[in-house]
């Protein structure tokens, strides 16, 4: 004997009545049917869902690609401009027969018992007409290029060695050194911060004329406080192992105009 389902349909005010009847055959049919359909829905939502998230992450990715990208282009151009500075900076030294970092008193000195038919060759330097007094003019730019050469962080801050390298994944350097290794100032500037980071444990950040900052991290102790102007060899800090670090060292950064910058670039 058929199994048959009588399905009745009404409305709560009594004034729609309707009635069929289904067999159980024909209802597991449409059960499955439900059922199948239902599973479809799900498993498109979750799949639509899935390649949703991937075409978020993808346009993620292309918009970090094309930052890294023009960041990669603003470094090369900065790096041109630093490298044609020093070259002119050694060109200036070797004319006036000077140490490659001298004094304002050597550089002053110098200018002053050069002889006028050097005038010439430092119009070539400069690559202009417009100077009126060669003597003056030149001791101004020495002025300025003494200024800006005591503001470049340059030489390891600390007594060790590299233990891991600049890379778009690491922006600075790694120092192995014993705990309680001095510290000391790249070249003159003013702290602009001291503070405490989960990672790079306390933390030293200095700021170098205008353009340029370093970054010290993992840091023991500091010496120095926030607005404390430094000079050149100053101590101000010992290393550590603050924060979280896989043992005792330095973590140096280099940043010129915001940007960071290979310390080891910077050794010379």
């Amino acid at each position: 004997m058929k199994r048959i389902y009588n399905v009745i349909i009404t409305s709560n005010t009594g004034d729609f009545y309707k009635s069929f009847s289904i067999t159980h055959k024909r209802w597991k049919i449409i059960r499955f049917l439900l059922i199948l359909f239902s599973a479809l829905i799900i498993v498109s939502a979750f799949f639509y869902g899935r390649l949703y998230f991937l075409a978020l992450k993808a346009r993620a990715l292309e918009v970090e690609n094309q930052r890294l990208r023009e960041e990669n282009q603003k470094v090369k151009e900065l790096e041109k401009q630093i490298y044609a500075l020093e070259e002119l900076r050694v060109k200036i030294y070797k004319m006036l027969g000077v140490d490659k970092t001298p004094t304002m008193e050597t550089l002053y000195t110098a200018l002053s018992t050069k002889e006028l038919q050097k005038t010439d060759t430092i119009l070539t330097v400069y690559k202009t007409d417009k100077l009126s007094s060669i003597s003056s003019e030149f001791k101004e730019y020495a002025k300025i290029l003494y200024d800006e050469e005591r503001f470049i962080p340059r030489g390891l801050p600390a007594e060790g060695f590299i233990t891991q390298r600049f890379s778009s994944n690491h922006e600075g350097i790694d120092i192995a050194a014993p705990i309680g290794t001095p510290v000391k100032s790249p070249a003159d500037g003013v702290v602009k911060d001291v503070y405490e980071d989960r990672y790079l444990g306390i933390v030293l950040l200095l700021a170098h004329g205008s353009k340029y900052e370093t970054l010290y991290g993992h840091l023991k102790e500091v010496f120095v406080k926030k607005g404390q102007v430094v000079k050149k060899g100053d101590v101000i800090a010992l290393t550590g192992n603050s924060g979280i670090s896989t043992g005792p060292h330095l973590h140096y950064e280099i940043r010129y105009l915001g940007i960071k910058m290979n310390p080891e670039n910077y050794l010379y």
